[in-house]
């Protein structure tokens, strides 16, 4: 009979909770370049050595970081895929409207920079995955599914460029989802 046991104690979700918390306040205040992991570990109270047990690079812990924000723009699917691109579409607004423009200007401003690729990796990439799965359950596996699935955020961004602030509900309905969907009028199949 034998008893495997596990080396160390168990991670505490609160502690990773603290670390995320104080890379983005970090991340806010300083941006990447000023922020210092030790600086970090020491605001989080948790110890340098155990913070680099979990995140081996500043990379990997800006990149987790970003991600702990992000979770909250999840969409849930539902059995209405039309409404569940509609729902991601909001939240991207909505995003934009938050947070976002420090870390858009860097994608902007500074494309190759560390912060640019993970900006990329923890928020763009997923969103944009996630679209596309969401554009598919509407239309199938059309020849140019990427393309259709990128012309939403595309016109979200462009809309907040132009005019300052990020397109409505309704002008998500109305003027971006038939780009996307190649129908003239998905909004009456949402309004019921």
């Amino acid at each position: 009979m034998s008893t495997e046991r596990t080396r160390g104690r168990p991670r505490d979700p609160a502690v990773d909770q603290a670390v995320l918390r104080e890379t983005l306040a970090q991340l806010d205040g300083r941006g990447y370049d000023g922020l210092r992991v030790a600086e970090v570990a020491r605001n989080a109270g948790v110890g340098l050595g155990s913070l680099y047990r979990r995140w081996p690079t500043k990379y990997a812990l800006v990149v987790d970081a970003l991600r702990s924000a992000a979770a909250a723009r999840e969409v849930e699917p539902t059995d209405d895929p039309l409404a569940d691109l509609l729902t991601g579409l909001v939240k991207i607004a909505e995003g934009l409207g938050q947070r976002a423009a420090p870390l858009l200007a860097v994608l902007l401003t500074d494309p190759t920079s560390e912060l640019a690729a993970a900006v990329r990796e923890a928020k763009i990439d997923p969103v944009r995955a996630a679209g596309r799965e969401r554009l598919r359950r509407v239309i199938g596996p059309v020849p140019d599914l990427d393309t259709r699935a990128d012309v939403g955020p595309a016109l979200v961004f462009l809309h907040m460029m132009l005019h300052g602030s990020p397109p409505d509900e309704r002008q998500l309905r109305e003027d971006i989802l038939p780009l996307m969907t190649g129908s003239p009028h998905p909004a009456s199949d949402l309004d019921g």
